[in-house]
């Protein structure tokens, strides 16, 4: 059997897990054996390729870590304050690290198979908890550090061996950081449901801690104020909230020499926080995790009645969008699957999210150099702000892409039973049910803020916008392979998702400023509005005649 060199190093502190009571040597087995199994599990950061036979997917992962790590370490060379640029530097690197964790560990985090397999035999709990925790970790802490090396290199070169050490050090509480502030976090929500409401919580807690992280980065870069060309830093009592400030502090009290009561303050909490979340979490926590992790086996009985008359009023709402019954049908299934999917909804939903969120995020970068909450509203109902909502409309637009994946994609069998001639119903049908259920109801969301923000002027703009975004629905789908809904796995995805990207970015591109030249003319738009309607109904119509022998096959 594969060794690994960290098992090695592992038993070089062997005593510290006994000292705990854990029996390091079963311990070690079934550290070994999950590490072996994770070389068959294909990252998030390599869903883009088609997943191999051979070969370890983690480690080739790594690479692509390594490339962003690049980019993040040129940051260290300009002539900014260090606890700017550290805080900038920390920020992505927790915000790389909590996405990660989320995407790729919760399962992980979250998984009972392994009690069910071994708790039978002569291995106590704390045994099997130590290996979950210590595998976690060590990808974890690997992860981080691959993120974070060139940074390393870079630091080293510039300020110098001590500083170094000190972040060096600071990455492994990064590490411990997110994994024990994630399990404790889950652990409140395991405390207080079970079953089936419990997994939709996990799932939807998953979704919301990813947006939070997202738009702490966003602001993370945005403590620092501009005096006179010169980046100038006033504390706040929420910068306490920020955890990237935490671990900024220590490196510029070293490096800098720079003796400020903040700073102290902010250097005490990247050491305090993460060990007293460490102490909480093997003290506390860990015994009644893993206790209530068994809830989720679990499945709590379904409001039968109230789920039947629901759905009873939403067919006939389909009827009237969908009037042929295989479309109609495939309209509600799209719905259904997506609803219900927890997969498909961890990886769908937080994209929605950031397409519901960023243009509000943008905005409110533009109120940080206001003067007061009044100029910022002026400002922003006479000016074309509203032309951000084609982040919107990109992200919405890609969104259709998950369309074709499912965990239960080797169920898609049933294509090829069914008496279908003509698939295009079912890629209608699939669409539409996709587009009304999640595409609209955000696009309309934002599309409201806006409109309390800027006022009515911009109803026009909103109808183009509606319409381009419509418009590139079918241009996605038409440069899409086409599969079968829910009939592909998620390690297979688009092999032309680049080509889509590029595409989706462009058009927006170009419409925004298309739109922003014709809309001063209320003729241009009346004329740019039927030539959108027009190339929507000829989209339409000649888009989704598909070979139905070949995508069956």
């Amino acid at each position: 059997m594969k060794d690994f060199k960290f098992l090695k190093f592992l038993d070089k502190i062997s005593f510290l897990y006994e000292k705990f009571g854990v029996n390091y040597k079963i311990m070690r087995k079934i550290l070994q054996l999950k590490l072996i199994m994770d070389d068959r599990r294909v990252p998030t950061v390599m869903m883009n390729n088609k997943p191999k036979e051979e070969g370890n997917n983690f480690s080739k992962s790594l690479i692509g870590y390594g490339i962003m790590g690049i980019f993040m370490a040129i940051m260290m060379f300009p002539p900014i304050p260090l606890f700017l640029k550290m805080s900038i530097i920390f920020g992505m690197i927790i915000f790389m690290v909590m996405t990660t964790m989320i995407s790729d560990f919760s399962s992980v985090l979250l998984d009972v198979k392994d009690k069910n397999i071994l708790l039978p035999k002569p291995i106590d709990s704390r045994t099997i908890n130590a290996a979950k925790a210590t595998h976690i970790f060590i990808y974890m802490s690997t992860i981080t550090i691959v993120i974070a090396g060139p940074s390393l290199l870079a630091g080293l070169i510039k300020y110098g061996f001590l500083f170094f050490l000190v972040f060096f050090i600071e990455l492994i509480f990064i590490a411990a950081f997110v994994i024990f502030f994630t399990s404790l976090l889950y652990f409140f929500i395991l405390f207080f449901f079970d079953g089936e409401k419990l997994k939709d919580i996990i799932n939807y807690f998953q979704i919301v801690l990813s947006i939070v992280m997202m738009i702490v980065y966003q602001f993370t870069g945005r403590i620092f104020n501009v005096v006179n060309a010169n980046l100038v830093f006033t504390p706040e009592w929420w910068h306490y909230l920020i955890a990237p400030v935490w671990f900024s502090a220590p490196l510029t009290l070293i490096v800098e020499k720079k003796i400020e009561s903040y700073l102290i303050y902010h250097s005490i909490c990247s050491v305090v926080i993460p060990f007293t979340v460490f102490i909480i979490y093997f003290k506390i926590v860990m015994p009644y995790f893993e206790k209530n992790l068994q809830k989720l086996n679990n499945n709590g009985k379904r409001r039968n009645k109230v789920i039947e008359k629901k759905g009873e009023t939403h067919r006939r709402v389909v009827s009237i969008f969908c009037r042929k019954p295989l479309e109609n049908i495939f309209f509600r299934f799209t719905q259904n699957m997506v609803s219900n999917e927890r997969t498909l909804k961890l990886k769908l939903y937080p994209n929605l999210a950031f397409a519901a969120v960023m243009p509000i995020i943008l905005i409110v970068g533009f109120s940080m150099d206001a003067k007061s909450f009044s100029d910022f509203l002026s400002t922003l109902a006479s000016g074309k702000y509203h032309f951000s909502i084609y982040i919107t409309v990109v992200l919405l637009s890609s969104s259709t892409l998950m369309l074709y994946s499912s965990e239960k994609y080797k169920a898609a069998w049933i294509y090829k039973t069914l008496p279908i001639e003509d698939t295009s119903d079912i890629y209608k049908g699939a669409l539409k049910g996709f587009t009304f259920k999640f595409i609209l109801p955000i696009f309309l969301f934002v599309s409201l803020i806006f409109l309390a923000i800027c006022g009515i002027r911009i109803i026009p703009d909103l109808i183009l916008m509606l319409l381009n975004m419509f418009l590139l629905i079918i241009i996605v789908f038409k440069l899409s392979d086409k599969k079968l809904p829910f009939s592909s796995d998620f390690q297979r995805t688009q092999g032309n998702g680049l080509l889509i990207f590029i595409v989706t970015f462009a058009f927006a591109g170009v419409s925004a400023g298309l739109q922003a030249t014709l809309t001063t003319n209320p003729y241009f738009i009346i004329g740019y509005s039927l030539i959108l309607l027009l190339l929507n109904f000829i989209l339409w119509k000649i888009s989704f005649k598909i070979d139905c022998n070949k995508k069956r096959a």
